[in-house]
């Protein structure tokens, strides 16, 4: 998978007026992974096995150190929060922890 598009993507939906926050697991991966670089933290995937836990995790995280984030974060908060996780389809598990981890 071509990570890079996707971290493009989310940079765009969240810089439209008003803000695009239609995401999949995909940009959801992605938004995270932007975030926790911006705060300078890492996700320990031992206990992930789908993306409902990516998004717990996250949310664990990020609960306490909201405040640190910048404009274009706090919009990938609300659109994480607002996302209603789906199955897999196209992507893997290794696909999405790759995607947090910016691991290109």
């Amino acid at each position: 998978m071509i990570y890079s598009i996707i971290y493009d993507a989310v940079k765009r939906k969240a810089a439209t007026t008003p803000p695009n926050e239609l995401i999949a697991n995909t940009e959801m991966a992605a938004c995270i992974g932007l975030i926790l670089n911006e705060i300078n933290v890492t996700m320990d995937f031992g206990e992930i096995k789908e993306p409902a836990d990516i998004k717990e995790n996250f949310l664990k995280i990020v609960g306490e150190r909201e405040n640190e984030l910048t404009g274009i974060s706090k919009i990938f908060i609300k659109a994480i929060k607002k996302y209603k996780v789906k199955k897999m389809v196209n992507e893997t598990m290794e696909d999405l922890e790759n995607l947090v981890k910016m691991q290109q």
